[in-house]
């Protein structure tokens, strides 16, 4: 007979493993565990690992957090994608794609070829979570328990497409609907030979960002509103860059975007949240410059910043002289370092490439540059535009142009005056 104090245990452990174990064999292993102190939590999860089951939790894909490590849903297949990938050195294929109940979808990977087919709806139990670029992602492992349940399972999931302004790196299986602004054909030179690729501008009501299309597809073109199936984000000089595949589809849309076409002001606040952005403006104050900034040199190969004519991949070089700002800049919402190049110096501040020579010669400090603008700068405020990116050095935008906002201002001047009732 079952002692009363295992008697709930048992039951709970008999549940994940179904006829995989008896009762007995339960409580055997169960007493075993707790004789050498093994908490009763954890006992009860290696008995179950051992005899291959699952304490699954049941849960919608609402419901999931990234602590999540084994849970039990039922969801629609959206999208699945085969992938052919490289794991420590060993070619492996994988499934990733998406996966929607009637409360989220979440993308997700299975790291094996298993039984899931667009459309279905399927009960998957053993699966586990991780959170990859700040998003939550469905894992399948060998061990995940699929059962298929009855297409009119209740769940009446479409893929939702992403906007711009939320795609992050590598992420997979984007849908998008948006607006060619630019498309140009161009030959580049791959590992298989030339290929003629399409690369341009996406637009929506959220944001720009650029595309490359690795297939010709007759849809890419200008001012066309296109909806895109399965196309892929990677990181192109600290922006986000849509990638359209073989297995990508594009088709026509009737839907009505209103796109981003001009450069638009956006809060620090906002920005930090995208992993980049391209053609936007920001206004604020510049709150510090930075070292590394005034007359610097470069490598002549690579264009690293250099010290002592020393590139650490070149070794000795001649070095190339250049003028830049390295600040901060803070909107009121936020703060991201703001990168003026030598024409911008040139024009906002009047620092000129030979004048920063000069200046550092008749003073004889490498640092009397940096700091006249240091004197200068800090404190104005600045309008930019630029592109931004937000990776393991920050959010950093390069700015294309930069001004300071006379007319912004007085208007700010007098409005303060008015609130005060002056």
């Amino acid at each position: 007979m079952i002692d009363d104090i295992y008697a709930p245990h048992i039951a709970e452990i008999k549940k994940a493993l179904g006829d995989r174990a008896s009762e007995e064999t339960i409580l055997a292993d169960l007493e075993k565990l707790v004789k050498y102190r093994v908490p009763v939590a954890e006992a009860k999860r290696s008995i179950i690992k051992k005899y291959g089951g699952t304490d699954s939790v049941k849960k919608t894909l609402s419901e999931i957090t990234a602590e999540d490590r084994d849970v039990e849903i039922t969801v629609k297949v959206l999208e699945v994608t085969k992938r052919d990938v490289e794991i420590r050195g060993v070619s492996r294929t994988i499934l990733t794609g998406i996966v929607a109940d009637n409360t989220a979808q979440l993308p997700f990977t299975a790291w094996s070829e298993l039984d899931l087919t667009k459309g279905e709806v399927v009960n998957l139990r053993g699966a586990y979570v991780r959170s990859w670029q700040n998003q939550i992602q469905i894992n399948l492992g060998d061990r995940c328990d699929i059962t298929k349940q009855d297409e009119a399972a209740g769940i009446k999931a479409e893929i939702m497409p992403t906007k711009l302004a939320d795609v992050k790196e590598h992420a997979n299986n984007l849908h998008i609907l948006s607006v060619v602004l630019e498309a140009n054909e161009q030959t580049v030179h791959t590992k298989e030979g030339d290929k003629t690729i399409t690369s341009g501008i996406l637009a929506d009501d959220t944001a720009k960002l650029p595309f490359t299309s690795w297939v010709q597809n007759p849809n890419l073109t200008k001012d066309a509103t296109i909806y895109i199936e399965n196309a892929y984000a990677k990181v192109f000089r600290g922006v986000p860059t849509i990638n359209i595949s073989e297995q990508t589809t594009i088709s026509p849309s009737e839907k009505i975007v209103t796109p981003v076409v001009k450069a638009n002001q956006q809060s620090v606040y906002d920005l930090l949240k995208r992993e980049g952005a391209i053609d936007i403006i920001i206004k604020g104050n510049i709150v510090c410059v930075r070292p590394g900034s005034g007359l610097i040199m470069r490598c002549p190969e690579c264009k690293r910043v250099i010290q002592q004519n020393i590139c650490r991949v070149h070794g000795p070089v001649a070095p190339v002289p250049d003028v830049r700002v390295k600040s901060v800049i803070d909107d009121g919402t936020g703060s991201l370092t703001l990168v003026l190049d030598a024409r911008l110096t040139e024009e906002l501040l009047g620092y000129s490439i030979e004048e920063a020579k000069k200046m550092t010669s008749d003073a004889m400090s490498s640092e009397v540059v940096e700091e006249n603008i240091r004197e200068q700068f800090v404190g104005k405020m600045v309008a930019v535009n630029g592109n931004m990116s937000n990776g393991e050095y920050g959010a950093i935008l390069l700015a294309e142009s930069a001004w300071f906002p006379v007319d912004d201002l007085k208007e700010e001047a007098i409005a303060l005056l008015k609130e005060r009732g002056v």
